[in-house]
């Protein structure tokens, strides 16, 4: 007998009944369904034109913030001084798709290797030093594969920040085959349960189903979606609503943007038509800007949320008193937040000289790698480790607890081998938050007008009740 099983408004009917939660039948081909809906979710959150890239090997000149005296101990952190070049080197990497017409996440990548490089200065990994092997899965399925092969003949232990945009099922299984433990990476529906996974966030995933929230916690219930023209995205009203119906939100616009378009007004004037009190833009970087900025020039009274993915600091001082009626959301502070151990985020990943990791233009991605690379070592230096193999660094991840985030999760520690109620099981730490933007704030780069924490929020508590969460009691 066949199931019926809706979803996001999509009736399937599937014989492989694998559980129930919260009183829906959960399904591998519910899986698959929300798998193909939120895979443009990698292009959403982290999106960046290929022509905006540069960096101090390119004959050009980076804008590199001045580098301050840090007391890395009152921080959190550490200074042993510079790693053992006689000692073996400890092998880690990162794939992601680098340059492409459709998403370039290279600076992911520059990311972990300055961050790297300033950690070695402090000691490495226990004295050794720490060497970054990258590769760029293009986008492509075969190239994707390729990279996993080659990060396992490296003899890569862990990576840390991988974004795939393709083959993450082949992917997921060759690295878990390879015993190469993935940390901080940006999980896809292939990795919602992988125990080879280790996220700190649910990231760009946690951005999809959480956008709304912040819309909430500004006391608007009917909310626009302004997002990708991909066939898969067309779901994502239907899906919403799975989460959000029964607290009395509605989502009466759903927008395409085509490629090329150049009106971006007809988006903001439609939401406006349709009595929206706000939209949440599920667009790559330029597009999103384009949006904001016909909402600028409308002077329309709609807050428009957006992922700090898709945002820098500049983007948004660009837009002077416009910019507060936007609302952030982001599991981390904006790299601009006053926040003590930022201080070393932002001195490493400038050093690099690169003009996308300074503090100005850096977005939540690239910072990831460093907070991923810290929480790494930080294990690594609690456990005393000196034998750095996968079978080791598995089992300390295996067995880390309550792993110290310095403030940048809130209060919360990371346990990496968590498992969240629901079906997205591997969704990292608990707490995320929305920002907003206050012209008047000063910011640690210098200057006024920053991000201010607006309201937490937590992952669970956000989808107890529905198909993805806890079957509750929900608080």
């Amino acid at each position: 007998m066949r199931l019926p099983i809706t979803f996001g408004g999509i009736q399937t009917f599937n014989p492989d009944i694998v559980g129930t939660q919260g009183g829906v039948l959960m399904s591998r081909n519910l899986v698959r369904v929300v798998g193909v809906l939120l895979s443009f979710v990698l292009i959403v959150t982290a999106c960046k034109t290929a022509d905006k890239q540069s960096d101090s090997s390119d004959g050009k000149t980076a804008t590199t913030a001045a580098a301050k005296k840090i007391d890395y101990a009152a921080l959190g952190l550490w200074d042993d001084g510079a790693c053992d070049s006689s000692k073996p080197e400890v092998k880690i990497g990162l794939m992601t798709v680098f340059q492409s017409p459709v998403v370039s996440l290279e600076d992911q990548a520059f990311g972990l290797q300055a961050a790297a490089a300033a950690f070695n200065k402090r000691g490495g990994a226990n004295g050794n030093c720490l060497k970054v092997y990258t590769c760029d899965d293009g986008g492509q399925v075969d190239q994707a594969v390729a990279c996993a092969r080659e990060i396992d003949q490296d003899g890569v232990v862990a990576t840390i920040n991988d974004q795939g945009t393709a083959g993450q099922a082949d992917v997921s299984d060759a690295m878990a085959k390879a015993g190469i433990s993935r940390i901080a990476g940006n999980v896809t529906p292939d990795d919602w349960a992988d125990p080879n996974a280790y996220p700190i966030d649910a990231s760009g995933t946690g951005v999809t189903f959480l956008l709304p929230q912040a819309l909430v916690d500004r006391d608007i219930k009917n909310i626009g979606t302004v997002r990708v023209d991909l066939a898969a995205a067309g779901a994502l009203t239907g899906f919403l609503k799975t989460i959000y119906g029964s607290k009395g939100i509605d989502f009466p616009y759903d927008a395409p943007v085509p490629g090329g378009t150049t009106d971006f007004s007809q988006f903001i004037l439609g939401a406006q038509n349709a009595k929206v009190g706000g939209i949440m833009i599920a667009l790559g970087e330029q597009e999103a800007i384009q949006v904001v900025r016909a909402g600028q020039q409308l002077n329309t009274d709609l807050v428009i949320g957006s992922s700090l993915g898709s945002f820098s600091h500049k983007n948004i001082a660009d837009l002077g008193d416009f910019a507060k009626q936007m609302q952030f959301l982001w599991s981390f502070p904006p790299a601009t937040f006053d926040l003590p151990v930022y201080a070393a985020l932002r001195d490493d990943l400038a050093a690099s000289g690169k003009d996308t990791l300074q503090p100005d233009n850096l977005k939540a991605s690239p910072m990831r790698s460093w907070i991923g690379l810290y929480a790494f070592l930080k294990m690594i230096r609690d456990a005393k480790l000196t034998d750095f193999s996968r079978a080791s660094i598995k089992s300390m991840l295996d067995t880390a607890k309550d792993v110290p985030m310095l403030g940048i999760f809130g209060d919360e520690a990371w346990t990496p081998n968590t498992d969240h109620p629901g079906l997205f099981k591997r969704a990292g730490t608990n707490h995320w938050s929305t920002y907003r933007w206050d012209t008047s704030a000063k910011n640690p780069v210098g200057g006024t007008g920053n991000f201010v924490e607006d309201k937490p929020m937590s992952f669970d508590g956000v989808l107890c009740g529905s198909p993805m969460g806890s079957s509750g009691p929900c608080s």
